[in-house]
């Protein structure tokens, strides 16, 4: 499983939703969400993007977070693109609740969490 944090998560899913744009999972050079669109070009900041915890390879080391994708995604790489108004981001947002997700051979399951739960 791994997890986004809703202070990291939160910040991304306003602003796909302020574009009505979708937010992209991806597994490259990490674990990481973002907006499909961005204001970060135009007025200079950088683009918000949120790690999953342990998958940062700006904060952890190569092996741990290389690892750790590897396990819950495989080893190719991806982008998985979700509808901005999936209620699951609501309780992020609204809630601050933690973003779960797991992955089988077919199928990503996001979840949801309480953080402490």
């Amino acid at each position: 499983m791994i997890c986004f944090t809703a202070s990291d998560l939160r910040p991304v899913l306003i602003e796909a939703r302020s574009h009505a744009c979708p937010v992209i999972l991806v597994k490259d050079q990490g674990v990481y969400m973002l907006p499909e669109r961005s204001d970060a070009p135009a007025n200079g900041q950088p683009r918000q993007i949120a790690y999953a915890v342990g998958c940062n390879p700006d904060t952890v080391p190569f092996d741990e977070w290389w690892n750790r994708a590897l396990a819950e995604f495989g080893g190719d790489d991806f982008a998985e693109y979700f509808d901005h108004d999936n209620a699951i981001f609501d309780r992020v947002i609204n809630d601050g609740w933690n973003l779960e997700i797991r992955a089988d051979a077919s199928h990503l399951y996001l979840d949801a969490v309480e953080p402490g739960a």
